[in-house]
């Protein structure tokens, strides 16, 4: 295995995507590509014109994200490379497997719909039924922070 992509957001599910991927390079000694995708949304404009841009606040979360990520990957002595762009999460997603050609594409399973209700989110399912390599889906952690029962 040499490239391993993982979309990420900031969210719990998303990081221990991460940490999977990341033990994952560096058993394989894979490089790891860290992603995010932020998606275009039609209400920013009109939101930021009654208050500070909320796209540029999106823009400093993202990396944010992916500066931790690195200091993740440094100190598992994993090479990584970030990419933020902006879009359809899934598409870019796939795009960016296609571009780095990548042997595998970690994405994090949505936490939960409901209470005790697993829930694969729709980028996620777009992402296992296009990608052209195996999509791992790693499920969130469980209240302890172990895997889930």
């Amino acid at each position: 295995m040499k490239r391993i992509v993982v979309a990420v957001d900031d969210s719990p599910a998303a990081l221990r995507a991460v940490d999977v991927a990341i033990s994952l390079a560096t058993a394989t000694g894979a490089t790891l590509v860290a992603m995010t995708v932020l998606q275009d949304h039609t209400l920013d404009e009109r939101i930021s014109a009654a208050s500070a841009p909320v796209g540029g606040r999106r823009i400093l979360a993202a990396n944010a994200v992916l500066r931790h990520i690195q200091q993740l990957a440094d100190a598992a002595g994993v090479a990584v490379d970030t990419v933020q762009v902006s879009g359809s999460p899934a598409a870019e997603v796939l795009a960016e497997a296609r571009r780095s050609n990548a042997d595998l594409i970690v994405v994090a399973r949505a936490s939960h719909r409901a209470v005790g209700i697993p829930h694969v989110g729709s980028e996620a399912l777009r992402i296992m039924e296009f990608a052209d390599v195996p999509v791992m889906v790693v499920p969130p952690a469980g209240p302890s922070g172990d895997r889930p029962q």
